[in-house]
């Protein structure tokens, strides 16, 4: 038949014939279809871009803590070096595409880990500091110190006088026996200082004109007299 013929005129020649089955026999190998799982298919292209986004929101948060604790050099010096870090990383990674996908996943943990300690360490840093109780003022325009217990006595005594100038005071408490304490009964005047004693023996805040009652709170101190008046002038 002529299609024969032209078949083994084209083995004779040397040229493969084209319309050869696939077959054990050919060396070819049969196109099997690929199978379309569910993960595949749906859940990993859903689930990816989430991922993406809990991975840029987790490095923001942490880098951006260790940028707010800018006070110390070394903290802007690690974030610098967080950010090249992943910045060479993501460039060796995309010049290495044979690189095991376990490898990558230990690069890209490792480097993750390296940005969540760095968040850590500088919580406290980048925290905003709230001052707990006064806030003391500057600068200093006056200074007053009041002696507690003086020769055993249960009594405040001034050195310098009662009468200071209204504005920024420095006010110290000088205990020379016992155990006392120094607060103020004025609800401005004991805002702008704490309580007086051994822990704090010193304090600076503002006073206004007026006259300032304060105590011992020491037990039965401040019924037995240890009671005294301050007087700011303008």
């Amino acid at each position: 038949m002529p299609m024969i013929d032209e078949r083994r005129e084209s083995e004779v020649a040397g040229i493969p014939s084209t319309d050869q089955t696939p077959g054990p026999g050919t060396g070819v190998a049969p196109h099997v279809g690929e199978s379309v799982t569910f993960t595949g298919r749906f859940l990993v292209p859903l689930l990816v871009p989430f991922a993406v986004a809990a991975t840029i929101i987790f490095y923001v948060l942490n880098v951006s803590r260790i940028f707010l604790a800018a006070e110390s050099a070394l903290a802007v010096a690690f974030a610098i070096a967080v950010t090249l870090a992943i910045l060479i990383g993501g460039a060796a990674l995309s010049a290495a595409p044979k690189l095991r996908g376990s490898s990558i996943t230990l690069v890209v943990s490792g480097g993750l880990l390296f940005v969540l300690v760095g968040g850590l360490i500088s919580i406290g840093a980048a925290s905003p500091k709230t001052a707990s109780g006064p806030v003391q003022c500057a600068p200093v325009q006056r200074r007053l110190t009041i002696d507690a217990g003086a020769g055993g006595s249960i009594r405040f005594s001034f050195p310098q006088g009662s009468t200071i100038k209204a504005g920024c005071v420095d006010l110290k408490l000088q205990i020379l026996g016992g155990s006392h304490t120094l607060q103020f009964d004025d609800a401005a005047a004991a805002g702008a200082f704490p309580e007086l004693g051994i822990s704090t023996k010193s304090w600076t805040g503002v006073l206004k004109p007026g006259k300032y009652v304060f105590h011992c709170t020491i037990d039965s101190h401040a019924a037995n007299g240890m009671v005294a008046t301050l007087l700011v002038t303008s």
